[in-house]
């Protein structure tokens, strides 16, 4: 038998959904460079423009890239919390306090985030799949709450 195709694997087309886990989610994100991001803030800004004021200044092509280094920080922080990403999520809860982002604007990040990961995975996306990103999101956007809270720099 021929050796499997890597990139089999990355495209989904040998995964079931109820198989996936963030980390391959997270893999496919990554495989996509700045597909993923793109994706997202268009989504993001269209369902929620009164939050486009937040991203007037913004160079979108590196808020991509951050949008998709913020993802492995979850992913991390939920797989093996270490005092390190600990901290710098507390960080950028700060960071967002001071950029004078509300807490009301977070669950509209996970709707739209949950609805772009729909998308983006098909039909590798299931109910399991948006459980686990769910309470990634939840778990990470509590610790950058107590940034709100608490001013840390870094």
């Amino acid at each position: 038998p021929e050796p499997a195709d890597a990139n089999q694997f990355i495209q989904g087309s040998e995964l079931e959904a109820s198989d996936m886990d963030i980390q391959e989610s997270l893999s496919q994100i990554l495989a996509s460079k700045d597909e993923f991001g793109k994706l997202f803030y268009d989504q993001f800004l269209t369902a929620h423009p009164e939050l486009r004021r937040h991203f007037e200044s913004v160079d979108m092509k590196r808020q991509s890239v951050q949008l998709t280094t913020a993802m492995m920080i979850i992913e991390r922080y939920c797989a093996a919390p270490t005092p390190a990403v600990e901290l710098y999520l507390q960080y950028l809860g700060t960071k967002h306090h001071d950029m004078g982002i509300a807490r009301e604007a977070y669950p509209k990040w996970i709707a739209s985030m949950c609805d772009v990961l729909s998308r983006f995975h098909g039909d590798q996306w299931d109910s399991q799949l948006e459980s686990l990103w769910r309470e990634a999101f939840q778990r990470t956007i509590e610790l950058m709450f107590q940034g709100y809270e608490q001013h840390v720099s870094v």
